[in-house]
């Protein structure tokens, strides 16, 4: 049985459409790595025959002439008595750390300690500190929606405590249009949240409500400090079965840009620690435990099908915090623009899908209600808008992202592609609901 398919009931996957692809590249090249060489023992000298005396052997002489103080000859001699000593002296103070522990039988070998080894021990402590610091703030967010005909669709992901008045930050996608949703902390005690207000899709950010008392909001950095190879741990509800589930890794990359949700997302952390779908809204922490980042994202696999690994996308801590912030002053979401028409913007993947089109830039119409800004300005489904205002449309900004600069009642030249027929006309933005 599957995750999330109990007493048959469908589960909606917490990280629907965040499986991204990449195009194909040629594979790096992987080094090889040599075999370890181990110091082999010398053969045993041969043993005297009984009744034959041992005559020592004198060492040989240098040359005469020879200015070399030491005779090379003992060196052998001189290196083993070092050892010796030094065995002796390594054991001595193994037996004054173990004490009269006689738990180990005799023959049992003594581990020793090695080069670097209190550095590994010093890292292992600091990652187990910071999850055990950032766990209690990580929550599992469980979202219910009636579906058509009677039905219940069950979606999971995670959640981050932000402040002690019961606000919590999580993915839009984890809870938008959804119609109950409850939180379950670390300790096990469950709350019935409230959406206060979301960025989606602009910002694939939503922000909830529970009420306040014995919560522990999560520290956290500053993002902008994040240096590429610094470790990180991925805390949330993988596969939204294993609650509170912990992964290590380090900063892939910074600033990356990628098409999301219809925008361009220009400063997400790429991380090589283990996401999966439940981690959606979960915190990415540093090794103090404090918030760098939310898991939002992942790659699975290039466009040609082959397998990814490793590659996942968080929202950096300051932007998430700038937005929910907003939310929370507010008490809604975020108020962003709209032209009042629906569109599909032109990349690859679509122009695949869509019949053949006088031009590959820009965002075609897909729907425009009877009554709003669009049908006032007279566009029409099927045409390509190619410029909003003083920007032109394309994969490099697409129209949410030229939206974005735009407030509610504004008006805005737009440039359309009708048929090949430039057609310029204004649009009113109204606000987006």
């Amino acid at each position: 049985m599957e995750p999330g398919t109990e007493d048959n009931v469908p589960r909606r996957r917490a990280t629907d459409g965040l499986d991204w692809q990449l195009p194909v590249s040629a594979p790096p090249e992987i080094a090889t790595v040599g075999e370890s060489l181990s110091p082999q023992p010398s053969a045993p000298s041969p043993l005297p025959a009984p009744g034959v005396p041992v005559v020592p052997t004198a060492p040989p002489q240098p040359p005469r002439g020879s200015r070399d103080r030491w005779n090379t000859a003992w060196l052998p001699g001189i290196a083993l008595a070092g050892g010796l000593i030094g065995g002796a002296i390594a054991g001595l103070v193994v037996a004054a750390v173990l004490g009269s522990d006689d738990s180990a039988a005799p023959s049992q070998a003594v581990a020793t300690s090695v080069p670097g080894s209190l550095t590994s021990v010093e890292i292992t402590s600091a990652v187990a500190d910071a999850a055990a610091r950032a766990r209690p703030s990580v929550v599992r967010v469980e979202s219910t929606k009636h579906t058509p005909g009677g039905g219940t669709e069950h979606d999971v992901g995670s959640g981050v405590v932000l402040d002690v008045q019961g606000h919590i930050a999580t993915n839009a996608h984890v809870v938008v249009g959804t119609d109950a949703l409850k939180v379950i902390f670390s300790d096990g005690s469950e709350r019935q949240a409230l959406l206060l207000g979301h960025d989606y899709p602009f910002t694939d950010l939503a922000v909830l409500q529970v009420g306040p008392g014995n919560l522990r909001p999560i520290e956290a950095a500053d993002s902008d400090a994040l240096v590429q190879g610094e470790l990180v741990l991925a805390i949330g509800e993988a596969l939204s079965e294993f609650q509170g589930s912990t992964t290590l890794g380090v900063i892939s990359g910074l600033n990356r840009k990628r098409y999301y949700n219809g925008v361009i997302q220009p400063d997400f952390i790429q991380t090589d620690a283990a996401v999966n779908q439940g981690n959606s809204g979960g915190a990415l922490v540093n090794v103090k435990g404090q918030l760098v980042g939310m898991p939002t994202g992942i790659i699975r696999s290039t466009e040609s099908g082959a397998s990814v690994e490793g590659i996942a996308f968080a929202l950096p801590s300051n932007r998430l915090l700038d937005i929910a912030n907003q939310i929370i002053a507010a008490g809604s979401s975020i108020v962003r623009s709209t032209p009042g028409f629906e569109h599909i913007d032109l990349t690859p993947d679509s122009l695949a899908r869509l019949p053949r089109l006088v031009t590959d830039e820009g965002a075609v119409v897909s729907s425009v209600p009877s009554t709003g800004p669009a049908a006032e300005a007279g566009i029409k489904v099927g045409d390509i808008v190619t410029m909003l205002g003083d920007q032109v449309i394309n994969r490099q900004n697409p129209l949410l992202n030229a939206l974005m600069r735009y407030e509610p009642g504004q008006v805005v030249k737009v440039v359309l592609n009708r048929s090949g027929r430039i057609i310029e006309t204004e649009v009113r933005l109204a606000k987006r609901q």
